[in-house]
């Protein structure tokens, strides 16, 4: 699977059956309703795409009422300044100076990458060579899905969307972790191992095509229990345990941590990326082990 090439989250078929036929509520919607648990007004989460093109809200039930009837939006990030977030995760994306891509390759995967990037974005690796493996990789992701769905506007997300909302009429916007904290999970592993990843799923652009096609069409059809599936399905690039856990797992369990209180501030809206709302890891199935009512909106 394309899990390593589109690390944003995007940016998660088939699914545990028995996990399934336990758990058949949680899918089919994007947008959940949050209550009980001594909350005073319910919050809504919804799961977002991060290259989606924006029209898609247009169709989801329900969204306008949910972000008319809470008073904070809460992201991964604040996305207020996009700038200077780009601008961190640039620096932070920089390659250590004891270290060369040559060190990390060998000679003919050097010259492989190093044509690949050339032919995306007109230069190699002379060029991009500073910059670690993990920010190529997304880098080479954002174009190439660009590639293929040439209506998509990066600077026009669904994540920089609601937090405008907010902006618009006044309400506070809060993040879930920091520009750092989104980086450590992403770029985690030795470098060495970065760099092979990078290979190898630039070895096989055809069959992350095939899954990005297949993510999309999960995604507009709310099909969570599909989106985990596609997780877990193997790849010819799989995630370690180690990536897959920073990436998902223990990002969620902290965000679990952070949601009941911000919550019971005030009714909020929480958009985050719809991978983190599968599964029995997920921020759904989580809210609803601390004793919470979570329903879809349909």
């Amino acid at each position: 699977m394309m899990k390593k090439l589109l690390i944003v989250p995007i940016l998660a078929l088939i699914m545990n059956t028995a996990f399934a036929q336990a758990n058949p509520e949680k899918t089919g919607s994007l947008l959940w309703r949050i209550s009980g648990n001594n909350l005073t007004q319910p919050s809504y989460i919804f799961g977002t795409h991060h290259l989606f093109p924006l029209s898609f809200l247009e169709t989801v039930s329900g969204l306008n009422a949910a972000l008319e009837n809470t008073q904070q939006v809460v992201g991964e990030l604040i996305m207020s300044d996009m700038m200077a977030m780009t601008m961190q995760m640039q620096s932070l994306g920089m390659m250590p100076r004891d270290t060369t891509w040559q060190m990390l390759l060998s000679p003919e995967d050097f010259r492989f990458v190093d044509e690949q990037l050339t032919e995306m974005f007109g230069m190699g690796l002379q060029m991009l060579g500073a910059m670690r493996p993990f920010m190529l990789s997304m880098m080479f992701t954002v174009t190439l899905y660009q590639q293929l769905f040439p209506e998509t506007d990066p600077n026009q997300s669904m994540d920089g969307w609601f937090q405008q909302q907010a902006v618009t009429r006044g309400l506070p916007v809060i993040g879930l972790e920091t520009v750092q904290d989104q980086m450590n999970a992403i770029g985690v592993g030795p470098l060495v191992q970065q760099a092979e990843d990078f290979v190898c799923n630039l070895r096989n652009v055809e069959y992350a095509i095939n899954q990005v096609h297949i993510l999309n069409r999960l995604y507009e059809n709310a099909d969570l229990i599909g989106l985990k599936g596609l997780l877990d399905a193997d790849s010819p690039c799989a995630f370690s345990a180690e990536q897959e856990y920073a990436l998902n797992n223990a990002r969620n369990t902290r965000w679990l941590e952070k949601l009941p209180g911000i919550m019971a501030q005030m009714p909020s809206f929480v958009a985050v990326g719809a991978l983190h709302l599968v599964g029995e890891q997920g921020i759904l199935y989580g809210l609803a082990r601390l004793g919470y009512t979570v329903e879809a909106v349909k």
